[in-house]
């Protein structure tokens, strides 16, 4: 009777430490980060946060980054995809807005954007009715733990399976550094763990 208690006691731990290594997130700046599973298996890493009655979140899966944005406000017909001009700094990509109820999702295809987003201060999402301003703000280090945070899970994955190939990716995990100047702050971030860093200067 007490090792059956002592095993069921055991058992809640455990299970109690595994849902709450799940549930584990990064914050990083404004942004939370943090990692979703299907069928027990790593899917994808997210990167959130609230404002002005919008919940915004950058993802990144395998098929590539991805914005999602939703609001309570919002009445939307679901399976449309509505046209979208994505605006960021001095950058600009056509786009499609994937429309539910409540929230879109516009996967982020164009790499040349998706650099010079990340030195940019606010993204525009220009649609014919609007335009939805997403603060970047804290965006260059959390894009970075972001894709830090998929190759890390991706390599995990690959290495406990040894019927799928290991991951090819782990050399892509974004570097970012910053630094003060008397002339304002310098951020830089590079692709790739060796290489040239691309650097911004924020007055």
């Amino acid at each position: 009777m007490r090792t059956s208690a002592a095993l069921s006691f055991v058992i809640l731990l455990a299970t109690s430490a595994v849902a709450q290594a799940e549930d584990e997130v990064i914050t990083v700046g404004p942004w939370t980060i943090a990692t979703s599973s299907k069928a027990d298996k790593f899917d994808s890493c997210t990167m959130s946060r609230s404002t002005d009655d919008i919940n915004v979140s950058f993802v990144r899966a395998d098929d590539g980054l991805a914005l999602l944005l939703d609001s309570s406000k919002w009445r939307l017909e679901r399976g449309r995809a509505y046209k979208v001009t994505l605006v960021a700094g001095q950058r600009s990509a056509d786009a499609r807005a994937l429309a539910e109820t409540r929230g879109v999702t516009i996967a982020l295809a164009d790499r040349p954007f998706n650099e010079g987003m990340r030195a940019a201060n606010v993204l525009e999402v220009r649609g014919e009715g609007t335009t939805l301003r997403v603060p970047l703000d804290g965006s260059i280090a959390a894009l970075a733990r972001l894709e830090a945070c998929f190759v890390n899970n991706s390599s995990v994955s690959s290495d406990t399976n040894p019927f799928v190939a290991p991951n090819r990716n782990q050399w892509s995990q974004a570097q970012y550094e910053e630094r003060k100047t008397r002339n304002g702050v310098v951020k830089c971030y590079r692709n790739f763990v060796i290489g040239r860093y691309r650097c911004h200067r924020f007055y």
